[in-house]
């Protein structure tokens, strides 16, 4: 019902507002987090540097988990979900918004994004939505050089753990680690928590490695309960367990200057794409 009072509204909106002048925003939709500190450090930082690069829209955020933004509407803090944010734009008279996901993969929560988007798209002039951060060879091969950069002990095996999915897109995750090794990385591994590469096959190939320190980074938008809990939990207590002495970066992809620049060049992209 609030859905349908809300698409009512805009319906309204734009015929009242028909002969305005036409307004342009970009909102850029965020998975999102439940803690305060890597939110600042990460997805504000984000939200930050597109509103400084295109200075001429306007520019909103939202959050695609309802389960984050349940959590955080207890604590008294409101984020819009990706519809929301798009019926309240196009209530204010936009006509034009472009959508851009700091989503990693083409995976469920990019869908839903892509959904949301063609459930309002007869009410925009313009409505467009950009890719995921890993979403062409191209954009995987920049990636891999933004890792590579990291320094490194000599001997020290590296692992780069990414969320993962049951979808023909956690592929990707296979593919950055078969560039990793194809530029001489034989001691840089990309693995994942619900996906593929398993935990399992990264063990054997520590194992066939001879590995002895092993440090688990995150491949993650922000360090959050996955990284606290999985990576720094259950990863690190595993591979202790096979004898690996262990470290755990605690630091976010988000937290990375590169990979933050390569959204904003996403948001280009999609605009050269029209």
């Amino acid at each position: 019902m609030k859905r349908f009072l809300m698409i009512l509204y805009v319906l309204g909106s734009s015929l009242l507002g028909f002969a305005q002048t036409e307004k342009t925003a970009l909102l850029i939709a965020h998975y999102g987090s439940s803690d305060a500190e890597t939110r600042a450090r990460t997805l504000d930082v984000i939200t930050r540097e597109a509103r400084d690069t295109f200075p001429e829209w306007e520019v909103r955020e939202a959050y695609i988990s309802p389960v984050v933004r349940k959590k955080l509407a207890k604590e008294g803090v409101h984020k819009d979900s990706p519809l929301e944010a798009l019926l309240k734009l196009r209530a204010e008279g936009y006509r034009k918004v472009y959508i851009q996901s700091t989503t990693l993969i083409e995976g469920s929560e990019m869908a839903s994004v892509r959904s949301d988007a063609d459930k309002v798209r007869p009410f925009f002039d313009e409505l467009r939505v950009g890719t995921p951060l890993l979403y062409t060879v191209e954009d995987c091969k920049a990636v891999v050089d933004l890792l590579a950069a990291g320094r490194q002990a000599e001997k020290e095996d590296v692992v780069y753990v990414g969320h993962g999915n049951r979808l023909p897109s956690t592929a990707t995750y296979a593919m950055l680690d078969f560039m990793m090794k194809a530029r001489g990385l034989k001691n840089r591994h990309v693995s994942t928590i619900e996906g593929y590469p398993t935990l399992e096959a990264t063990l054997y190939r520590l194992k066939e490695n001879r590995a002895k320190a092993v440090t688990l980074v995150p491949l993650l938008l922000v360090c959050g309960n996955h990284t606290k809990e999985d990576i720094a939990g259950v990863w690190k207590e595993e591979l202790e367990k096979q004898g690996f002495r262990v470290t755990v970066c605690m630091q976010g992809l988000g937290e990375n200057e590169g990979i933050r620049q390569r959204y904003i060049t996403h948001i280009r992209e999609m605009l050269n794409d029209r």
